[in-house]
């Protein structure tokens, strides 16, 4: 059967309207923190209170050496502000909030903020056996450097069926089907080497996670896809028997919108592609499972969507920096008429600050870049809301990634005219910035992350401070010494009251 489990985190600073706390945290009680458990949700407060619950229950003593955390993937929801309560309420158990990714991909997040040498991410509508988390921590114990995934046994609610694995076979929609080891029977057996196996509880050192595609959206495409990345780092797929554990599959769940059967699909492609593997099998399941003609219509589309420009930066992020939902609304407008998929494009809300709009401008790039780093991101597109983008932009930005091509780079600018800069080269559509350019729609490469991070003050009161000497971001970058910097040519975004900024042949191509 197959399963499925929908899903901002530490932020320095709060902005727009938040339904509850950013970060909400009560202490670690003692808790020495050997091991994350940790799970991604989306809007099942009953499923996380109950899998919460019996942790503490039925695992005291193994508890002692773990901490909880909580990814909400919808944080906006109508579960949030329960699930705030529960952090406050339960010691060690941290809630991060976090919406840039909705799906499977979440669980990604939760290795990235673990603050333990393992993490084990479970679903948040799953029940741990008696002795499960005791065998996990005595296996860690054994061989703490390991880099293997670690798994366990589904047990099914008759409380005898023991599914230790998945076949890699496809059926409705799905590869693996489950599959039963009688190695796996004896809870005190070793753990032995398996292919792959349902990602309902899976455990691993967390520098060795290798992290999931972040074009992943709602689910499927993950199993198999991850033991192989495993594989391929040189570690193993272990089930470890008496890491036992039971789901619920069944029972009333609200799912995503992105959770489509071409979405399911894209995400094999897309896992095929990183993994430099035909999907001839997949395609073919597919087809008869959908029809051929669904899966030539999405084939196409998921091609159209590789080509299309903005897919040449990891995520595109829209930041407010001033409450204006009319802004908000004409740029997501303007990015859906581009064909931008709409889960690629996340708005940051409006950053609340006393000290002025160039401070707050400046924190919202920050947050931007460090929520960037944190999923571990190879380039992130800031967009402010006021900008305006030329209506041709898609082909000089097409142009000018083309000629980018494989170069280093650490900042591309798509707006405002730079004093000096120069053509690169043998391109039509690219130039290296050294002076200032405007910052409204601005990638940054991760190669410059932490550099700017270190930098960027994350407190109103020193940014504001940090401004006053620097002007702005745009003004720091042309100053700092950053090398590689580049500017589409012509440039593609502009400010909405900086029109006068752009050339006179220009200027009544920017629509408003």
């Amino acid at each position: 059967m197959a399963k499925e489990r929908p899903g901002r985190a530490r932020g320095e600073v709060t902005g727009g309207e938040p339904v509850v706390e950013v970060l909400t945290e009560n202490g670690q009680s003692g808790r020495d923190g050997t091991l994350t458990v940790g799970m991604a949700t989306y809007d099942d407060y009953d499923g996380v209170y109950f899998t919460v619950m019996s942790l503490l229950l039925y695992h005291p003593e193994a508890m002692r050496r773990c901490r909880l955390l909580l990814v909400d993937n919808h944080p906006s929801g109508p579960h949030a502000a329960a699930f705030a309560r529960l952090a406050r309420a339960v010691p060690g158990l941290r809630y991060v909030p976090y919406d840039r990714r909705v799906g499977t991909a979440a669980r990604d997040r939760v290795f990235r903020e673990a603050d333990t040498e393992w993490v084990l991410c479970v679903d948040s509508h799953v029940q741990l056996h008696p002795g499960a988390l005791d065998a996990l921590l005595a296996h860690i114990d054994e061989d703490p450097d390991s880099g293997d995934l670690v798994q366990g046994p589904l047990v099914s609610e008759d409380a005898d069926t023991v599914s230790t694995h998945w076949e890699p076979r496809w059926g409705q929609g799905m590869y693996g089907q489950w599959g039963s080891d009688p190695r796996g029977a004896d809870p005190g057996a070793p753990a032995f080497e398996i292919g792959m196996q349902g990602l309902g509880v899976f455990a691993c050192r967390t520098k060795a996670w290798p992290g999931l595609n972040p074009a992943f959206t709602g689910h499927g495409g993950e199993e198999g896809y991850l033991h192989e990345k495993f594989r391929r780092g040189g570690h193993f797929v272990r089930c470890l028997p008496a890491l036992r554990w039971t789901h619920r599959f069944d029972g009333p769940r609200p799912a995503p919108a992105t959770r489509t059967w071409y979405q399911r699909l894209r995400n094999y492609l897309i896992a095929h592609d990183e993994l430099g593997l035909p999907a001839d099998e997949a395609l073919a399941h597919f087809a008869e499972f959908l029809g051929e003609d669904a899966v030539r219509e999405g084939v196409a589309r998921y091609r159209a969507e590789r080509a299309h420009p903005f897919s040449a930066f990891d995520a595109v992020t829209c930041v407010c920096v001033e409450d204006r939902p009319e802004r908000r609304d004409r740029l997501r407008a303007r990015l859906d008429a581009w064909g931008v998929r709409p889960d690629r494009v996340h708005h940051q809300p409006a950053v609340t600050v006393s000290a002025g709009p160039l401070t707050a401008r400046a924190l919202a790039h920050r947050i931007a870049i460090r929520e960037a780093r944190i999923d571990g991101l190879t380039s992130v597109l800031v967009l402010e809301d006021d900008t305006v983008l030329l209506d041709g932009a898609l082909w000089v930005l097409r142009r000018a990634l083309a000629e980018l091509g494989a170069r280093p780079w650490s900042v591309l600018h798509l707006d405002g005219a730079a004093e000096t800069a120069s053509r690169v080269d043998g391109c039509h559509h690219l130039e290296t910035v050294t002076d200032a350019a405007d910052g409204r729609a601005v990638a940054y490469h991760r190669d410059v992350f932490t550099r700017l991070l270190d930098e960027l003050p994350d407190t109103e009161a020193e940014m504001a401070s940090w401004v006053e000497r620097h002007t702005s971001v745009p003004a720091y970058l042309a100053r700092c010494g950053l090398p590689d910097r580049y500017r589409t040519v012509p440039p593609v975004a502009a400010r909405e009251d900086g029109l006068d900024l752009v050339a006179d042949d220009l200027r009544d191509q920017f629509t408003r």
